[in-house]
């Protein structure tokens, strides 16, 4: 039985020696936080200029902007969003290095391919990692979600790959920093990770979310047809698989719920797995996860603000997808509910292969197994999530949410 683990200053931290050195380093840094001091950096560090279309400029400006007028958002929560802006600046300028030095990656196809989208914290995560232990299959672990290209690729005069150590030291200090994080989503290198990462190259997505209080960036955004960024991501996949196979990919983002028109048609003979679970448990589990992560990157942590934002964000997801979710063809979309999930791993697996029309052989079945055996849910401890640290109202929460439950017959958990 896994340690139950509660959070018990969650609204109130008391911080770690650590913790608090991270918080009052962050505020002795006189951070530029601007598109123009993003692009130099980025530059400076790669000695490249090349950033293909800069039409992306345009969004780095509102995004910039828009964490800016986050009030709340401490130093050190700023500086870790503009050392993720230069990192995407970064694999953005190599990207286009290079897309000149390989032309022939533009003749890679992007082959029935498996995508989940889901809800967060409703088994994406753990969904991917298990069909991604099939060797068959095409993944990216976080490492290298990162920072994707190779630096011999780029230029000749640099033989060594220290994309996986730098991705170590940077989990070491992550957590020590968190250490609880590990408990609720775990960022190992190794683990592999959804290609969120990737589309953040093209400076749009919904992930600022996760990282501040935006709702401009947040409204930009949501108003813009996305199928140019989507577009982008597909000819990054394609560089990826032309620097090494196999040729399959299974991939995951809880973004596509809310995309699935531009998904369709970037990816129009994929499989489509879709996770389902109570909202509740959802805005539950990511308003802890993302109210304890507050405590080092904001001034003040307000665990009711952000379960309002996130009920909000994911009613507006889901009424997204719930109004697009026809458009997916019925042979393409294999629905997934969390509590199968958790009865039986390889059943949900079964059903989601004999879509995609691949095999589940013996092997591929004693992969999952293997990993299944190694990754039992609370391995590193459960987190508890309590709903008293929120002051909602229950009714209410699934009254707004009928359209969904209504929709889908999804289990109420709480």
């Amino acid at each position: 039985m896994s340690q139950k683990i509660e959070i018990k200053d969650l609204a109130n931290p008391i911080l770690t020696s650590f913790q608090q050195e991270a918080k009052d380093y962050g505020e002795t840094i006189k951070l530029n936080l601007t598109p123009e001091a993003i692009i130099d950096t980025a530059s400076n560090n790669t000695g490249l200029k090349d950033f293909g279309n800069e039409d992306f400029i345009e969004r780095l400006n509102i995004l910039t902007k828009s964490i800016l007028d986050d009030e709340g958002l401490a130093g050190i929560g700023k500086l870790g969003i503009f050392n993720d802006q230069v990192r995407y600046a970064e694999n953005r300028l190599k990207f286009e290095k290079f897309k000149k030095n390989f032309p022939q990656y533009k003749n890679e196809v992007i082959s029935k391919p498996i995508i989940i989208i889901g809800l967060p914290r409703s088994g994406t995560t753990h969904l991917l990692n298990l069909i991604a232990s099939d060797s068959r299959l095409k993944s990216m672990p976080y490492w290298e979600s990162l920072r994707p290209f190779p630096e011999h690729l780029i230029n000749a005069n640099h033989n060594k790959d220290l994309r996986q150590e730098t991705a170590f030291k940077e989990y070491d200090n992550f957590l020590q920093t968190m250490p609880l994080l590990k408990s609720m989503h775990d960022m190992h290198p190794n683990h592999i990770h959804e290609e969120i990462e990737l589309q953040a190259m093209d400076f749009s997505t919904y992930l600022p979310e996760w990282l501040a209080y935006v709702p401009e960036w947040r409204d930009y955004y949501l108003k813009h047809d996305q199928i140019g960024h989507y577009k982008y991501l597909r000819e990054i996949l394609k560089a990826m698989q032309f620097i090494k196979g196999p040729k399959k990919w299974i991939l995951k983002s809880p973004q596509h719920l809310e995309q699935i028109s531009p998904l369709l048609r970037t990816f129009p003979d994929a499989t489509f797995v879709i996770t389902y679970r109570d909202p509740l448990s959802v805005v539950l589990s990511t308003s802890t996860m993302l109210s304890y992560g507050d405590r080092v990157r904001r001034y003040k942590v307000e665990p009711k603000k952000n379960f309002n934002y996130w009920r909000n964000r994911i009613k507006v997801l889901l009424e997204s997808f719930t109004e697009n979710y026809e458009l997916i063809p019925l042979d393409q979309r294999c629905d997934i509910f969390f509590n199968d999930l958790l009865k039986s791993n390889l059943n949900s697996i079964k059903k989601i292969y004999s879509k995609n029309s691949l095999e589940f052989n013996q092997l591929t079945n004693n992969d999952m197994q293997k990993y299944i055996n190694s990754h039992q849910r609370g391995k590193h401890g459960q987190v508890i999530y309590n709903l008293d640290n929120f002051d909602t109202n229950k009714s209410e929460f699934y009254k707004s949410f009928e359209f969904y439950f209504k929709k889908f017959n999804v289990l109420k958990e709480i």
